[in-house]
């Protein structure tokens, strides 16, 4: 399978929600991707919760190409990747910087 086959397949599946709502509130808003994944590693887990979300009045949505998630799959992966590096060099920064001062109190 090429690389742009299976970034489509990834792109379709992310950009594809599965939303639950309580009258207007949302209560979840999941990639197809990840409720593909819930229910192969926990398919009892899965059926209980929409057993009981049914039966207290929860509403199920299909949401086609959602609006704020039809970002190209690629993009979405450089975007995650690009923000745990900053938060990695945050953190990084700033136990180097207690570090010194803790030295330096010395």
């Amino acid at each position: 399978m090429n690389t742009e086959k299976k970034n489509g397949i990834f792109s379709f599946l992310y950009c594809n929600r599965v939303k639950v709502n309580k009258g207007s509130t949302p209560i979840l808003n999941l990639s197809l991707l990840f409720s593909i994944l819930g229910v192969l590693t926990a398919p009892w887990l899965v059926v209980a919760g929409v057993i009981v979300a049914l039966a207290l009045g929860y509403k199920f949505a299909f949401e086609r190409n959602a609006a704020g998630f039809s970002n190209d799959f690629d993009q979405v992966v450089k975007g995650a990747a690009s923000n745990v590096r900053t938060v990695m060099d945050n953190v990084t920064d700033h136990f180097d910087g207690d570090n010194n001062n803790d030295t330096m109190a010395e």
